[in-house]
């Protein structure tokens, strides 16, 4: 069994199409689908049936899938050992995570302190442990913990709600029960105003749904943004005041959220293969990174807002 083949194989699963695997690996279709049949009849077993509107798994090739990953996976991790231990090349890790964990967490990461990372690839957060599954990356990072079978790691003490506005907003420089008194701005302070949330398959909507139906209050949002840079738009636009874990941007003020005087937060988690060859590089890695996310307040640095305007008055 030649891992040339394994390659061929995972590239018509994934792809749907013995035509559009032969594109993604380079070789001529007729030669591709040649040995393939070479690699069922070597296993004693159909893997793929093929049809007038495409390529399908049969049960034996569904069953395979995994096994094949598993074999690639792990003759591609073994080339890079040796490579490490040659010195022919240094240890930086791949890893995949939401595209704002990599704008406000990895790549700040990599530029103060060199962070071992190679590359960085954005996806949903529902969708990172599938990349690592599929042997895509060395490491994920998501706001959700990796399944049972995955070594997992919580990242620093959580990342922060925060409710965002222009500074001339009332509740930029909110007074008296509004105020911010070190724990952050309550969750009742948002009742009186039009509020721009994000979609609920977002780890804030659901921090902040979960805090809202503990307390028992009743806020209707005013818009759902898919986005946190689209949320901050609106909210800079003055449609209303937007809940995000992102630095503030178009020159919006930022002050954290709480609900009875505790803090609202996102946590990170990190996980890996607990078989991979590097595994004890990437636990101290992920520690390095946990304690910068703790000295960083979860990824923003102190001064990254702008002051509110005074009070009258004062």
């Amino acid at each position: 069994m030649e891992l040339r083949v394994l390659r061929y194989f995972l590239a018509v699963v994934d792809t749907g199409s013995m035509t559009a695997a032969a594109a993604r690996v380079r070789v001529a279709q007729p030669s591709v689908s040649r040995q393939l049949r070479a690699l069922e009849r070597e296993l004693g077993a159909e893997l793929l049936r093929r049809t007038t509107s495409g390529v399908q798994l049969t049960a034996a090739g569904r069953r395979f899938v995994p096994v094949a990953r598993d074999l690639t996976l792990r003759a591609a991790r073994g080339t890079e050992l040796l490579r490490t231990v040659s010195g022919q090349s240094s240890q930086p890790f791949r890893v995949a995570c939401p595209s704002s964990t990599i704008t406000h967490v990895v790549a700040p990461f990599v530029a103060e302190l060199g962070g071992p990372f190679s590359d960085a690839r954005g996806c949903e957060p529902d969708q990172v442990w599938d990349r690592l599954r599929a042997g895509e990356v060395d490491i994920g990072i998501s706001t959700s913990p990796p399944p049972g079978s995955m070594t997992a790691r919580r990242l620093g003490e959580g990342r922060r709600l925060t409710v965002q506005m222009p500074p001339a907003h009332p509740l930029a420089g909110a007074a008296g029960p509004e105020a911010d008194s070190g724990t952050g701005l309550e969750l009742e302070a948002l009742l009186n105003h039009p509020v721009i949330v994000s979609s609920r398959t977002s780890a804030v909507r659901r921090a902040l749904d979960t805090a809202l139906y503990e307390q028992g209050i009743p806020l209707s949002p005013a818009f759902e943004a898919h986005s946190e840079a689209m949320a901050q738009a609106l909210a800079a636009a003055g449609r209303g005041v937007c809940v995000v874990v992102d630095h503030p941007q178009f020159d919006l003020y930022d002050r954290p959220l709480a609900a009875e005087g505790r803090p609202l937060t996102i946590s990170l988690y990190a996980g890996w293969d607990p078989d991979h060859y590097a595994r004890a590089e990437i636990k101290a890695a992920m520690s390095e990174l946990s304690d910068w996310l703790t000295a960083n307040d979860g990824g923003r640095k102190p001064g990254s807002r702008p002051e509110p305007p005074p009070v009258e008055g004062n």
